[in-house]
């Protein structure tokens, strides 16, 4: 009886098991057969800057801002708002923790304010997403650092270091209250591995935790934002030269050099894996003249230099050369680079991570020549891929079937994007209106 009893269980199961993994999914953008239906439209409560993107968006949160306003879209749970935000917190950076910039993490919303005539955050606020309302601020000294990151960490970091030493407080997010303040002596700088010095900006809410590194001439520390713990690396060399940016990535810890003045020479060097037994595993250095043919002369080095240019695309570490960039295999351990692209060539990622070289007045190509074309037919290099099969070029919406034919089309006055909450959305500007639109069976 036990046995017929645990038999139909069994049965019961691997029924239950079977539905869930087979049964039909819903309409979904890039099926190929669903199109668009109108979700909601509301009028636009943040117009998008110039470029037509906002400084802050927000999906997961609802949120948009840019320059003075920020605004909460209701939602499931989830109040709306609009705010008006004093000149210092004015928002016009996409860059978390730089002056007027904003860093959403699902609880509050912190602002790093800046004033005329001043380099780096002013100041920096934590804005309670329930009300839209200021809950803390903090003023900063001239030449301090902000360090922003929600992979575990509650915390707001600020760093100011000069004159052989760095000095840092961590104030928590929900409060503004200091958690733990602590002088290093010897630290030359702290590195944000997380956002602006890291070789690729995390994604938020990443499972992977980043931290901040403090450096000194000869060694590397990580930094915890929780309780500011200390955590010197053993047996590392590191490049000569002041560190610029960093990766750090299952366990591995990745430097570049900023360019030298006139040479452009770099020193880039991946650290042993901490606590590896692995005799093989010693790291390597490679030097080259860095030269991004993507971005402008830098007036103070005179190199083609632009830090804000992620250094990892998709899945892989692109090193820019005079002589031509360097392209590493996929994996942490690869030794060095292995690929060199011609002269003139780098590296984009499409929003499905392919990597994509590209070289002005030559046609896109992939990276691999295995892959699918770059783009459908008739769409620009400026064409994005918002989901499997849409496309916004320009001001074109445009859905695809597998065969490209189009399914449905229209225009957007900003840039358009997707998200996920309870759902498959896409959002739009329609004049003066945001649109959000569901994908719908077109039986």
């Amino acid at each position: 009886m036990r046995r017929r009893r645990w038999r139909a269980l069994s049965v019961a199961l691997v029924g239950l098991l079977v539905t869930g993994c087979f049964a039909p999914q819903g309409p979904m953008f890039g099926d190929g057969s669903s199109v668009p239906e109108e979700a909601a439209r509301v009028p636009l409560p943040v117009r998008p800057g110039p470029d037509g993107t906002w400084a802050l968006n927000s999906p997961e949160d609802g949120l948009l801002g840019q320059d003075r306003t920020i605004a909460r879209r209701a939602g499931p749970e989830r109040p709306e708002w609009t705010a008006t935000l004093p000149a210092e917190f004015a928002l016009t950076s996409q860059r978390p923790g730089t002056a007027h910039s904003a860093y959403a993490d699902g609880s509050v919303v912190v602002l790093a304010g800046g004033s005329p005539g001043r380099e780096g955050p002013s100041a920096v606020a934590g804005l309670d997403l329930a009300t839209g309302r200021l809950s803390w601020r903090r003023t900063l000294a001239p030449g301090s650092r902000v360090f922003l990151h929600d992979s575990g960490f509650g915390t707001v970091v600020e760093a100011q270091c000069g004159g052989g030493s760095c000095r840092m407080s961590g104030w928590g997010l929900l409060s503004g209250e200091r958690r733990w303040a602590r002088t290093e002596q010897g630290a030359v700088r702290m590195l944000d591995s997380c956002q602006a010095d890291a070789f690729l900006p995390a994604q938020r809410r990443s499972v992977d935790r980043c931290y901040p590194y403090l450096v000194t001439a000869e060694r590397i520390a990580a930094l915890d934002p929780d309780d500011g713990r200390v955590s010197w690396m053993k047996d590392v060399r590191l490049p000569r030269g002041r560190i610029d940016r960093i990766r750090a990535y299952q366990g591995r810890i990745t430097l570049a050099t900023a360019p030298a003045r006139g040479s452009c020479l770099v020193t880039v060097a991946a650290l042993p894996s901490p606590g590896s037994t692995d005799d093989t595993d010693r790291g390597w250095q490679r030097t080259l003249v860095w030269d991004q043919p993507q971005a402008p002369r830098d007036p103070d080095t005179g190199c083609r230099w632009d830090r804000t240019i992620p250094l990892v695309v998709g899945s892989h570490m692109t090193l820019p050369d005079a002589k031509g960039a360097l392209v590493s295999t996929p994996g942490v351990g690869a030794p060095g680079p292995s690929r060199r692209l011609a002269p003139g060539e780098y590296l984009v990622a499409d929003t499905s991570r392919r990597e994509v070289v590209r070289r002005p007045g030559r046609p896109d190509r992939p990276l691999f020549a295995t892959e699918d074309r770059v783009r459908p037919p008739g769409l620009t290099p400026a064409a994005r891929e918002l989901t499997r099969h849409v496309w916004q070029d320009g001001r074109r919406l445009l859905l695809l079937d597998h065969e490209d034919r189009v399914l449905w089309e229209d225009t957007s006055d900003c840039q358009a994007f997707r998200h996920s909450e309870n759902g498959d959305f896409l959002t739009y500007c329609d004049g003066t209106d945001l649109v959000t639109l569901r994908p719908v069976s077109r039986d």
